[in-house]
C-alpha cells in the first residue's frame, strides 16, 4: 500500500501520517491487500495487532478483502481477516457504500494502519477535530493494525499463546488489560464492544459500517468462506 515508506531511526521521529487515496482502486484489482505492504521491507516489525473498538488481538499476518458481490447483503463490502496469534479468530466486514479513508501513521513505537468512515468521523470526532486525518493522527480511530516490533511485540505474543482470552481490553485511559482466560474476558461487560457480546443482540451503531464480525477465544470461528 506505501511505496518506501519506512520508519526513521528511533530518537528522530515526528509523528507521520500518510493516505491511500488509491485503496479500493487496489483492492478492486487485486481481490486482496496484505497489511505488511503497508510498511518498507526495512522497517523493523515482528507482528500485528488488530483494534476494534477497544480490543485487541496480537496476529502475525492480515489482509484487507474484496468481499463477493451478494452474498445476502444490499451494498459493496470489504473485509478484514487474520492469523492470529494463539486459540483466537476474528474477522469483521465492512460496508463499502460509505465513505472510507485508509491511513498510515509512523510514530516512534511503531506505526497504525487505520480506517474510518465519513459517518464516523462526523458522529464521533467532528467535533474535536477538522477532519478525520487530524483525529486519526491523534490516535482516535475505531479500526486499526498496529505493527509492533521488540519487547513489546514478545510481550504481546507471549500473552496470545498462553492466554485462552479472545482479546486484549484498552480501556479509556489507554490501559491494556490482559485476560487470562475467556471467563475473565468477558467480566470487563462495559469495555468489550456489544457486536461482541454473546448476551446483547445489538450491533455497533450504523456509522461506524460494520455489517458483520466475530471474534472466537479458539480458531474454529473462522468464516465459513475462508
Amino acid at each position: 500500500m506505501a511505496d518506501g515508506f519506512e520508519r526513521p531511526p528511533q530518537g528522530e521521529f515526528e509523528r507521520e501520517i500518510r493516505s491511500f487515496p488509491e485503496f479500493f482502486d487496489r483492492l478492486d484489482a487485486q481481490g486482496a491487500l496484505d497489511f505488511w505492504d503497508a510498511v518498507d521491507s526495512e522497517t523493523e516489525i515482528e507482528g500485528l495487532v488488530y483494534h476494534h473498538r477497544g480490543v485487541q488481538v496480537p496476529s502475525y499476518d492480515g489482509r484487507f478483502v474484496l468481499e463477493p458481490d451478494g452474498e445476502g447483503r444490499d451494498g459493496p463490502a470489504f473485509s478484514v481477516e487474520f492469523g492470529t496469534v494463539g486459540p483466537r479468530s476474528v474477522w469483521a466486514v465492512f460496508d463499502r457504500s460509505l465513505s472510507w479513508d485508509v491511513y498510515l501513521v509512523l510514530y516512534e513505537e511503531g506505526a497504525v494502519v487505520a480506517w474510518m468512515s465519513d459517518a464516523e468521523f462526523e458522529a464521533e470526532e467532528s467535533h474535536r477535530f477538522r477532519t478525520k486525518a487530524q483525529a486519526v493522527k491523534a490516535g482516535q480511530f475505531s479500526f486499526g493494525v498496529f505493527f509492533r516490533f521488540g519487547p513489546d511485540w514478545v510481550e504481546l505474543e507471549e500473552w496470545g499463546l498462553n492466554s485462552t482470552a479472545p482479546a486484549l481490553i484498552q480501556i479509556g485511559d489507554g490501559t491494556l488489560k490482559t485476560p487470562e482466560t475467556e471467563s475473565a474476558f468477558y467480566r470487563n461487560t462495559r469495555a468489550i464492544p456489544d457486536e461482541f457480546r454473546p448476551a446483547v443482540d445489538i450491533g455497533a451503531a450504523p456509522f461506524y459500517g460494520l455489517l458483520e464480525a466475530e471474534l472466537s477465544a479458539d480458531q474454529d470461528g473462522n468464516r465459513d468462506d475462508q
